[in-house]
């Protein structure tokens, strides 16, 4: 679990796909409950697209490439068509863990990854340039990361109860609003262990997502 709220299983995002794209036709739709996709070992009669393809979109998100060209759908979806409330808070949660994912884990750039045997010298070594590299492309995208959490924001004093817990409080600290993000935790009642990290985070300054657990 990181501290935007998203959460990953096995590298796989946890949260149900709702926007769908055709991987035939390219038409978009909306699944209001979708459903886990059925694995089987078995043949299929007639000739399919297999979940890969319609999971985002067919997008890898192996390189920063795949990471941009989400953030860009994302971006698409919400320009093309007018959604009630609802739906525009999701797709904005989504893209907002999508830019996200240009730095998420950027702690894994740190030496001590590799010194303590977290991970082999090439696998350290790839993954710290594609989070470098990502981290330029966060800071270049900067300005559509704010406005789509300033949108959120926005959205979220309209419609408190489409909120998940501690969301707005990060989403201040995303912001660099430090004061307010304290200000914020300061309110909730009981520390735990997230609350503590974030807090640390804003002692610290420290805008980027970071991972809670796991």
């Amino acid at each position: 679990m990181y501290s935007d709220g998203k959460v990953l299983n096995d590298n796989l995002i946890t949260t149900p796909q709702k926007m769908i794209m055709c991987p035939s036709c390219g038409h978009v739709f909306w699944i209001e409950n979708p459903v886990e996709p059925l694995i089987t070992f078995e043949k299929p009669d007639a000739e399919i697209y297999s979940w890969n393809t319609w999971r985002f979109f067919g997008i890898s998100f192996s390189d920063n490439k795949g990471k941009l060209a989400l953030i860009n759908h994302y971006k698409t979806f919400l320009k093309k068509s007018h959604y009630e409330p609802k739906k525009e808070i999701y797709l904005r949660r989504f893209l907002w863990w999508a830019y996200n994912d240009l730095h998420r884990n950027h702690q894994h750039v740190r030496l001590k990854y590799l010194l303590n045997g977290f991970m082999s010298f090439g696998v350290w070594h790839c993954n710290r340039k594609m989070i470098l590299e990502g981290e330029k492309l966060f800071i270049k995208n900067y300005k559509d990361f704010t406005e789509n959490l300033n949108r959120l924001l926005a959205l979220f004093e309209k419609h408190p109860e489409e909120q998940i817990d501690l969301e707005l409080p990060e989403i201040y600290r995303e912001l660099r609003q430090f004061d307010k993000a304290k200000e914020m935790l300061d309110q909730t009642g009981s520390r735990t262990y997230f609350t503590n990290e974030m807090l640390r985070h804003c002692r610290w300054k420290d805008g980027r997502v970071f991972m809670v657990s796991g």
